[in-house]
């Protein structure tokens, strides 16, 4: 599985440009939202891009930040149900639909929330945060992250609700069946995704040599838009990896 290849065609797809426009937008929106959300509520140890916002302005800002998070986040699973009727990587339109794709979602991922919140807290409970056994519990839980994804996956597929996705035990077979082949995709993807933030990191860095606020300003502006546009599109690439590693295999492919 080539993640580079899957970016690639992220873009070079029929309509993926139109699409990718769109995307661009909302997410560069989102990400000014919380920009200033987490700006105004750390202190502003942060660079806050336009001003203080005013309380109302923070609603305002969470508001429609969240809106826009559970729209991509309906996107990014609109897209996987695509893609396992689509041999070519096409990106979905921009619409309402999304939303109506995240409702569908949300039991699966509150189910699966819970069954994480309790190894946390038991984790916690057992051990406390200055332990090694509770940091060895957190690595865990970070590493079967991919694989609860991959239940999320095969339920986008059809959005039909059936008792073996809720049930812990899929896990376990997931894990044994994907195990190289997920191994093997999350090394390019953490290379890249690495590669980027390091890239992001040193540009905001360079945004102290302009000499005017207007620029520094129209700068961060810029680059926090186009950072986490890229991010997102690594995202979406990494969504589409685990999607083709699942349709390799008949179970989650015959309808």
């Amino acid at each position: 599985m080539n993640i580079l290849r899957i970016i690639k065609e992220l873009y070079t797809g029929k309509n993926n440009l139109i699409a990718q426009l769109g995307l661009f937008g909302l997410i560069g929106i989102m990400a000014i939202s919380f920009n200033e959300i987490v700006s105004a509520f750390t202190g502003y140890t942060l660079y806050a891009i336009f001003s203080m916002p005013s309380d109302k302005e923070i609603i305002f800002f969470s508001m429609l930040g969240i809106m826009i998070f559970i729209y991509f986040t309906g996107y990014i699973y609109q897209f996987v149900h695509e893609s396992f009727e689509n041999e070519q990587t096409r990106l979905s339109s921009i619409s309402m639909n999304c939303f109506t794709t995240f409702l569908k979602m949300l039991p699966v991922m509150f189910v699966w929330g819970i069954y994480l919140g309790l190894i946390f807290f038991v984790s916690y409970t057992l051990f406390y945060i200055n332990k090694l056994e509770f940091w060895v519990f957190l690595i865990f839980i970070i590493a079967i992250l991919p694989f609860i994804n991959m239940v999320f996956l095969i339920f986008a597929k059809d959005f039909k609700y059936e008792y073996k996705l809720f049930s812990p035990i899929i896990l376990v077979s997931i894990i044994k069946k994907y195990f190289v082949k997920v191994f093997i995709f999350l090394i390019q993807f953490v290379i890249i995704g690495a590669l980027l933030s390091t890239v992001s990191a040193f540009l905001f860095k360079y945004s102290f040599s302009w000499q005017t606020r207007h620029m520094q300003l129209l700068y961060i502006l810029l680059l926090l838009c186009i950072s986490s546009y890229f991010q997102q599109v690594l995202n979406l690439a990494y969504y589409k990896g685990l999607t083709d590693i699942l349709k390799r295999t008949d179970n989650y492919v015959k309808k």
